[in-house]
């Protein structure tokens, strides 16, 4: 398609979505929330220990949940040996701004090459209020190199 083309289809489909009275899409990064609906938002990860870790959360007008996730960094290349089991130790830590904790979760997994999910702490917390959560993980004595997210509960 010409750069001409494209633009005419852009606008061509902005006009239709105006038209329908459709809303855009939520930025990544955001979360879309209503009391009907909430959408994960999953905007901090990274390299711990040889693994991906990623850091996500759903907030609504009542509070916030965290969930961390621990997964494979990429795909086996071929020819590799077998992925081994590793014993993988994560912390997610959740805090409201102001210093009042929400909780942390510790836990000590085996890890077999599938992604791992720890569900945080979260709950009701007033509308308005900051809320970070950290994930660390750590394994075969790699150090860790903590992932944070914050997210200010909507009203």
């Amino acid at each position: 398609m010409t750069r001409k083309m494209l633009t005419t289809a852009a606008a061509t489909g902005a006009l239709a979505l105006a038209l329908a009275g459709a809303t855009p899409a939520v930025a990544a990064g955001t979360a879309a929330t209503t009391a009907e609906t909430a959408t994960e938002v999953c905007d901090a990860s990274g390299l711990q220990s040889g693994l991906w870790t990623k850091l996500c959360y759903t907030a609504t007008e009542d509070g916030v949940q965290f969930t961390g996730r621990i997964g494979l960094a990429g795909p086996p290349s071929p020819g590799s040996p077998p992925l081994r089991t590793k014993l993988v130790d994560a912390v997610l830590t959740t805090d409201i701004e102001g210093g009042e904790s929400l909780g942390t979760v510790q836990q000590s997994l085996l890890f077999r090459a599938t992604t791992l999910e720890i569900a945080g702490y979260g709950g009701t917390v007033p509308c308005g209020s900051t809320v970070t959560a950290t994930l660390s993980v750590s394994a075969d004595g790699w150090y860790t190199h903590p992932i944070s997210t914050s997210v200010v509960v909507p009203c």
